[in-house]
This record gives C-alpha cells, structure tokens and sequence, in this order.
C-alpha cells in the first residue's frame, strides 16, 4: 500500500448491539463532512442489500461505498474513512485499524460483563502492541454503549469511565435508544432529514439521532 491510508474503523459487538447500524449512521456522518467513506461488506450482508436499495430509491442522497474484502487492498487507498463491521480483534484486517470500537448492547450490567471479560481485554492489548510495532501508532479503543435503558445509561457510563485508564480505552457518552435509528430499514437515516426533501419528516427522535452520532464522530476524530 501507499503512504497514504485511510482511517479504517473496526466496529465489533454482540448481535444486536447495533454495530451495523452504527457502522451505517456513522459512515454518514463522515460523508456529510465530506469525507469519502467506504463500508467493507460480505456479499450478503443485510447492510450492503440496504444501502443498495437506498441508492436506488434515494439517488439524491450520499450512500458509503461498498468494498469486499478482496478489494481491500486495490481500493481502500481512495478513500479516507474505512468502516468494517463485520470483523473483530482476531480478524487480519484489525492490524491495520486506527479505531477500533467494542459496541456494547443494551444490557443492565454491561459494565461488569464487559470489565469481567479479560481474555477479550487482553485481545485488544495484544492488538494495540501490534499496530505500535507495524505502524509506529497507537489504536483508538472506544468502548461505546448502544441500546440501554434510560436509567442504566450514565450508571453503565460512569461504571466505564472509572476503568477506562485501567484497561486502555475511552468511552463516549451513551448513544440513544434503539427506537431513533429504526429508518435504516428503509436506507433512510437521521442524518438524512435535512435534506430539503426530507424535512418536513423531520422527528425529535432524528434530531437526537443525528446529535448522538455526530458527537460520537467528533470523539472519535478529536
């Protein structure tokens, strides 16, 4: 590869964590700052199919390219952000992450679960010493909460915080309920409702959708 590499985000979670849905809010994000984004996808993934037909319905509007994995090394060069979802810290392409983000789904004792989980810790470390001593930088681990219950999101959040330097990561704020990012379904996002065509069905819930997101997106570039 070239000097120039993207910024290439590995997004890992449980099921129903909301990873792809993250990955799809967030690489939005990115394209609305102008920065050429590219989801890496498996030919079936339901959010390659999802995309694709928001390109179809809503042409209009900017939709992330697609790359496989085989096309990893011929394309990601081109683009300036790189998300991959469907991966994890075992996977090849995690050495060459600059972020690596753990999802964490809705789940009352997440913080424990997830502080108690030390060989998947001591993965991540492993990684971080590695992208050091390939790439001479260190990975951005941001542990992020999805899906939580109101009343157990700053809890699980400062419960995250106070291990935070213990265990090498950061942790943004929680991001918001499940209920405000249900349009993905249809390839429309919160991001989107700005779009003149889509204003008038803009919701409160888009509003803290897009809020969420794009702080998470500044945390992540800061």
């Amino acid at each position: 590869m070239s000097e120039k590499r993207p910024h290439i985000i590995i997004i890992d979670g449980e099921d129903g964590s909301g990873r792809k849905t993250l990955s799809f809010e967030l690489s939005l994000i990115l394209l609305y700052n102008n920065q050429k984004t590219a989801l890496l996808l498996k030919s079936d993934s339901k959010l390659k199919k999802i995309i694709e037909t928001r390109q179809q319905r809503h042409p209009e509007l900017p939709s992330p390219s697609i790359i496989s994995r085989e096309e990893f090394t011929q394309k990601s060069e081109s683009f300036d952000a790189v998300l991959i979802p469907e991966s994890n810290q075992a996977d090849s392409f995690a050495q060459d992450a600059s972020t690596f983000i753990t999802v964490l789904k809705h789940n009352k004792n997440t913080a424990k679960e997830f502080e108690n989980n030390l060989p998947y810790i001591n993965s991540i470390w492993e990684l971080k010493k590695k992208i050091a001593s390939l790439h001479n930088h260190s990975l951005d681990w941001v542990v992020c909460q999805n899906n939580l219950y109101p009343t157990a999101r700053m809890e699980t959040y400062e419960e995250l915080k106070q291990k935070s330097r213990l265990f090498g990561y950061r942790t943004p704020p929680p991001l918001n309920f499940r209920f405000a990012y249900q349009n993905i379904t249809s390839g429309i996002s919160a991001q989107d409702r700005t779009n003149p065509t889509l204003e008038k069905t803009l919701t409160y819930e888009d509003i803290c959708a897009k809020r969420e997101i794009t702080k998470l997106a500044e945390f992540i570039f800061s």
